[in-house]
């Protein structure tokens, strides 16, 4: 029996390679990542003292976007781009922007979300708050600059997480373990996503290139990764 279980172990290997954590398959880019999120502790820290998030909680999930950044960020240019959106909405051009990977359509539904949020809108008015008499062009404009400014992603991380956080309160309530779970799967799927939903993607493997045939973890489990054994070292 011990034989046997070897030599399917030994299959294993072969067929997914070692066991391996994030920080080492990544390596320096996970470095980076960490790094980041020592670097900007204070920035977190501020989520926590204006919008009362776990900064330990906040950094994890987006902890895999600042992965795939550091891995990626030099091979998109984005000129093009950008004017596209500017042009003709994310409906022509939807790309991911900054340090958190936010693109121009998760920002539009953090401004539909918040407008029928009469509670949050006291806490966020300013990221729905655009001059008076300007047409839609010039809103994306001014989303787009905001979008490249990195307080501003801090600002959309915090009102991403209240949103996620009042949309799955009861199982948060009832499931503390599965915070995590649940808003670092919704930033990676979408707040409209069911619970049923940020469960199957919380399993499947993805990183780092989006496939699920070539993923060697999924997003929350590179979160994870993160939260329990480099956030505490942090915050």
């Amino acid at each position: 029996m011990t034989s046997l279980l070897l030599n399917i172990a030994a299959i294993l290997v072969l067929l997914v390679g070692p066991v391996i954590s994030p920080a080492e398959y990544f390596g320096s880019s996970y470095t980076e990542a960490v790094e980041f999120c020592h670097s900007n502790r204070n920035e977190f820290l501020v989520l926590q003292k204006q919008y009362n998030l776990d900064p330990k909680i906040a950094s994890a999930v987006v902890l895999p976007e600042l992965v795939r950044y550091s891995r990626f960020f030099d091979f998109m240019e984005t000129t093009t781009l950008e004017l596209a959106y500017v042009k003709g909405g994310s409906s022509v051009s939807d790309f991911s922007i900054g340090r958190f990977q936010m693109k121009p359509s998760f920002v539009e539904m953090l401004e539909t979300e918040l407008r029928g949020n009469p509670q949050l809108m006291l806490e966020f008015n300013e990221l729905v708050d655009y001059p008076p008499s300007i047409d839609d062009k010039e809103v994306r404009r001014i989303r787009l600059s905001r979008l490249k400014d990195q307080q501003w992603q801090f600002k959309y991380l915090a009102c991403f997480i209240s949103l996620a956080q009042i949309r799955f309160t009861t199982i948060i309530d009832q499931q503390p373990n599965k915070k995590l779970l649940i808003l670092s799967s919704a930033y990676n799927l979408g707040l409209s996503a069911s619970y049923e939903d940020l469960l199957r993607i919380s399993k499947t493997k993805t990183l780092p290139f989006g496939n699920v045939y070539t993923g060697r973890f999924s997003y929350f489990e590179v979160a994870n990764h993160y939260y329990l054994n480099h956030s505490p070292k942090i915050f």
